[in-house]
Parts: C-alpha cells; structure tokens; sequence
C-alpha cells in the first residue's frame, strides 16, 4: 500500500518555516524557537530545497510568502494548530487539579510537613491536598494516593515500597542527665516509659509495639519496669517526653529532626529494626500517568531513601527482628 509520509518534508524545517512565516521575520522567529537567525535561515532552505520553490521573498528588514509558500504556510498552520490543541487536552485529562494525599497524622506532622517547603520549592505545581487517618484508606472510597501502613493489594492501585521501622527509646538530653542510668536497659526500667496505648494499634494490620514487646525482642523481662504511661497519638506521647516525663519509644522516620536538632536523644544503642512493617506510597492505577502523581512518586522514594539504607544487611547492624500481621 502507497504510504504518503515519505511525502512530509523535514518536520523540524516545517515548524521553523511556520514560525517564519507566522511572524513574516526571520529573526522574530528565532527569537520564538531560542535559535539564532542563521539556523532559521538553514532550516527555510533545507525546506525549499526539498520542494524545489521559493517559499519567501526576501526583502531587506521582512520576507513575505510567496503564493507556494502561503499554501504550505496554510497547511502547516492548521496541522500545528490540531496538534497543539490535542496535546493540550492530553495533558488536560493526564493531569489532576489537586492530588489527595492520605496519611497518619504522626507521618503527616512530623514528616511530611518539615519537607512541604522543600517540596513547593521544587516541584511548585503540584497542588497537594492533605488527608490524615489514624489506619489505612479503604479500596472502597476510591483515594488517590495515600502512605499506607503495610498492604492490601488491590488490582485498581500501585505500590510502591517506601521504608521499614526502626524503633528505639528517646529521652531529652536533660532527663538523661538527671538520670545517667538509662543509657542501660535495666536502667530504664527505674523511670517512667511513655507508650502508645491499644486503642492507637486497633486499626493498623501490625500486631502492637509497646515497651513489652520492644523489651521482649532484645531479651529483657518487661515486668521489672517502675511505671508506664500511655497515649493515644505519637504526637501526644512526644510532647510528654520533650517534657520530660519519662522515656519513650519513637519511630526513626518521626524523630530524625529532633535527633539531628540535639533536641531528643537516645540513651541507649539498643534498637529494633522490624523489617516486616513496611510503609508503601500506594496509588491508583488510573491516576499513575499524570505528571502530579509522577512526581509525588519520585519524590517520596528520593526522601525516603535514607530510611531504606538502614536495611541493607551488614555484620554491624544492630540487634534486628521481624514482625508478622496477626492473624
């Protein structure tokens, strides 16, 4: 079958010429393409050389089309026209108004938020619209993206691995200096241990991690503990240790700032690395070519890198365990 393609000129001259003759200014149409005067001029000949016509008639300030060109000038106006307007409506439907983001509100204050200007900063267009829950989305309410807490697999949505858990108690510099024994894990069973109570656990897929179970895994009997107080949110349980309540068990990807800030230390070594409790960005297929959610995708597994780094197997890991969903 006769293909007529081999009869198109060379696109790149075609749009160069249009922008020519659009602007009836060599120069005019550089300015438009970011190319200099004389790559127009060489893209208008290699198009007048492939037809064999004149398409201008060039004068000493303009050109002006010939009748040859105002007929390829017709055609080529209408073509970019059509092109541009179903790319446009391309991008238009590929495109999201706002991306609604659901996660934990621990994740949300602590996490997402000291990087919500970094983020506007490199990426000004997305439009984010932040959703906080206490468990996972429902499949059912049809979400846009969320941080999810473990994963149910659903054939309408993406995942994407994001980081494991890393849990190990925290203390102000200043309750560790009035009480220099708890840099040992006997030593802090003489102070009061901040936990998040069962009700924060009832809607996550993880069995809970208090003080009992964290101690448990490092081999220490939990009943020798003096006191215990518990909370409701993380965001609750950290304000009662920056006020020196007591020790509490915190979550590595929550508490960097702090650490790093001098804010928050840690008083013992001793740590928790659960690599079953996975955190996934998890997203739905339909919505996965637009540019927003691209974007938010690579920016979260670049963010989260760094958490990721705490698993690679190494001899010099400290003590690690794994966790199952109960059943």
């Amino acid at each position: 079958m006769h293909n007529p393609r081999h009869l198109l000129p060379p696109l790149n001259a075609l749009r160069t010429f249009e922008a020519a003759a659009r602007h009836g200014s060599f120069k005019m149409a550089a300015e438009e393409l970011c190319v200099t005067q004389a790559a127009v001029s060489r893209q208008i000949q290699t198009l007048e050389d492939f037809y064999g016509l004149k398409m201008f008639m060039r004068g000493n300030r303009k050109v002006q089309l010939t009748s040859d060109g105002h007929a390829i000038y017709l055609a080529a106006s209408s073509a970019l026209q059509q092109i541009a307007t179903a790319s446009r409506e391309l991008r238009r439907r590929n495109s999201l108004d706002y991306l609604a983001l659901i996660t934990t509100t621990a994740f949300a204050q602590l996490w997402l938020m000291p990087r919500l200007k970094q983020l506007r900063a490199q990426h000004p267009e997305i439009q984010l619209h932040l959703l906080s829950a206490e468990g996972n989305p429902d499949y059912q309410e049809r979400f846009s993206a969320a941080v999810t807490l473990g994963l149910e697999e659903h054939p309408h949505y993406l995942a994407e691995y994001l980081f494991s858990e890393e849990i190990f108690p925290v203390c102000t510099p200043g309750f560790l200096e009035q009480h220099p024994q708890i840099s040992s894990l006997e030593g802090l069973m003489s102070v009061t241990l901040l936990n998040l109570s069962a009700s924060h656990w009832k809607a996550r897929l993880w069995v809970p991690v208090d003080w009992s179970f964290w101690l448990k895994q490092l081999g220490v009997d939990a009943s020798m503990r003096k006191a215990t107080m518990d909370f409701s949110h993380f965001s609750m349980l950290l304000d009662a240790v920056q006020e020196e309540v007591g020790v509490g068990l915190a979550w590595r990807h929550l508490v960097q700032p702090q650490l790093d800030a001098g804010t928050l230390v840690r008083p013992t070594n001793e740590t928790f690395l659960a690599d079953d409790r996975k955190h996934y960005f998890v997203y739905r297929r339909d919505l996965a070519g637009s540019i927003e959610m691209q974007i938010l995708r690579a920016w979260l597994v670049e963010q989260t890198q760094v958490l990721r780094e705490q698993f690679i197997d190494s001899e010099e890991l400290p003590p690690r365990g794994r966790l199952t969903p109960p059943q």
